[in-house]
C-alpha cells in the first residue's frame, strides 16, 4: 500500500487494501483510537462542568458546551472507525459502508461547525472586553444551528448525488474512508476547496480579534499600573509572576499553533485534491491526518476553555469594581484624554459586567 499511486482508476471496493505495521497505518490507528478515547472522556467532563456552573447562562459557556458535544461525537467517530480498522486488519469498506458514509457526512459538518463556534467565541470575547457590548445570545445560537444544517447538507452532497457533486474518495473528511465509493477519482472539487477557505477565514478572524483583545488589555494594564494601584485597589500588589496580558498572548499563540499543526496536513491534502493535484499516497500521511484531526477533537475544548478562563480572569483580577473615579483622576488628571477615558471606562464597565458572572470561570 505504501507504494500505491493515486490514479484516475477506481479502487475495487470488494478488495480494500490491508493495513500493515510497515505502512504505518496500524501505529497511527492505535494512537488515534487512544486519543479518541481521551476525547470521549474529556469532552463530557467539560460539558458537565459548565452545566453545573451555569446558574447565569452566558453565551461563552453555552458555545463551549456545544463545542464539547461536537468534539465528543467526532471522537466517537474516530474511536469506532479506527477501532474497526484495527479489528479487521483493513479499512472497513465492505463491512462498514454505511458507517463510512455517516462519518464522511458528520465529521466535516461537525468539524467546520466547531471552527465556526471558535470564531463566535473570539467575537464574543472581543465584544465584551473591548467594545463593552454583549453578543445577542438567541441570534448567536440560531446562527450555529443554521451553519450546522447547511454544512450537514453540504457534506452529504457526494453521498446524496452518488458522487455527481464532489467525490466520495475523501468525502470532505481527509483520508478517512478514502476507499468508500468513488475511489481514486481526481478532479476539481469545490467542496474540499471551500472547507480549506472556511478554515483559513476562521483562523484569520481569531488572529485578528485576539490581537485586538491583547493590545486593548495591555493598554489598560499599562494605564492602571501608572497610578497608585495598590492604594486604589486596596490590596497588595502582586510581585513576580507573568503579567496577565502576556499569559493571554502565550495561550493565544499556543492554541493557534495547535490548530495549525493538527490541520496543516489535512488542509494541504484538501487543497491539493481540490486543485486536481496528483501525488504518491503515503499511509503515514493518512495516519497523521486522522491522528491530527482527532487530537484536535480530544483536546480542543479543554485548551480553549483554559484560554477563555484567562481572558475572564484578566477582567476580574486586574480591573476590580473598587477601581474608583478617584483612581482615574489621579492617573489622567481631572480633564484626562478622551482616548484614555474610553479605554478605562470601557474596562471598568466590563468589570461590572463580570461581577455578575464571577462564579462562572470556564
Amino acid at each position: 500500500m505504501s507504494n500505491s499511486t493515486w490514479t484516475s482508476e477506481k479502487w475495487d471496493p470488494s478488495n480494500p487494501p490491508e493495513i500493515s505495521w510497515i505502512g504505518g497505518a496500524v501505529e497511527w490507528s492505535i494512537v488515534t483510537v487512544f486519543v479518541s478515547a481521551i476525547g470521549c472522556l474529556l469532552s463530557p467532563l467539560l460539558f458537565f462542568a459548565i452545566y453545573q456552573k451555569s446558574k447565569v447562562q452566558n453565551t461563552a459557556n453555552i458555545l463551549i458546551a456545544i463545542m464539547s458535544l461536537t468534539d465528543f461525537v467526532n471522537s466517537l467517530l474516530g474511536l469506532f472507525y479506527f477501532g474497526a480498522t484495527l479489528a479487521l486488519g483493513k479499512y472497513p469498506v465492505g463491512e462498514g459502508k454505511v458507517f463510512c458514509h455517516l462519518q464522511g457526512t458528520l465529521y466535516p459538518a461537525l468539524a467546520m461547525t466547531t471552527f465556526y463556534i471558535l470564531g463566535l467565541l473570539t467575537y464574543e470575547r472581543y465584544r465584551v472586553i473591548v467594545v463593552n457590548k454583549k453578543i445577542d445570545q438567541k441570534k448567536c445560537l440560531q446562527s450555529v444551528a443554521l451553519v450546522f444544517f447547511v454544512l450537514l447538507i453540504y457534506s452529504a452532497l457526494p453521498w446524496l448525488t452518488d458522487d455527481k457533486i464532489g467525490y466520495d474518495e475523501l468525502k470532505a473528511t481527509g483520508a478517512a474512508c478514502f476507499c468508500g465509493g468513488g475511489e481514486g477519482k481526481f478532479e476539481h472539487d469545490a467542496l474540499l476547496f471551500t472547507n480549506v477557505c472556511l478554515f483559513s477565514i476562521t483562523i484569520a478572524v481569531m488572529v485578528s480579534f485576539y490581537a485586538k483583545i491583547y493590545y486593548h488589555i495591555k493598554k489598560v494594564f499599562t494605564s492602571v499600573k501608572s497610578g497608585d494601584e495598590e492604594e486604589a485597589v486596596g490590596k497588595k500588589k502582586k510581585k513576580g509572576g507573568t503579567p496577565k496580558e502576556v499569559k493571554i498572548l502565550y495561550q493565544f499563540i499556543f492554541i493557534t499553533a495547535f490548530f495549525l499543526c493538527c490541520w496543516a496536513a489535512l488542509a494541504t491534502q484538501w487543497l491539493l485534491n481540490s486543485l486536481g493535484g496528483m501525488f504518491i499516497y503515503e499511509p503515514h500521511l493518512d495516519g497523521l491526518v486522522g491522528f491530527g484531526c482527532h487530537l484536535n477533537s480530544a483536546f480542543n475544548p479543554v485548551i480553549y476553555g483554559a484560554m477563555n478562563k484567562t481572558l475572564r480572569n484578566a477582567m476580574y483580577d486586574v480591573l476590580p469594581e473598587t477601581l474608583s473615579h478617584w483612581m482615574y483622576e489621579k492617573t489622567y488628571g481631572k480633564t484626562g484624554h478622551a482616548k484614555n477615558e474610553r479605554v478605562l471606562s470601557t474596562s471598568m464597565a466590563n468589570s461590572d459586567d463580570a461581577s455578575g458572572e464571577s462564579e462562572e470561570h470556564d
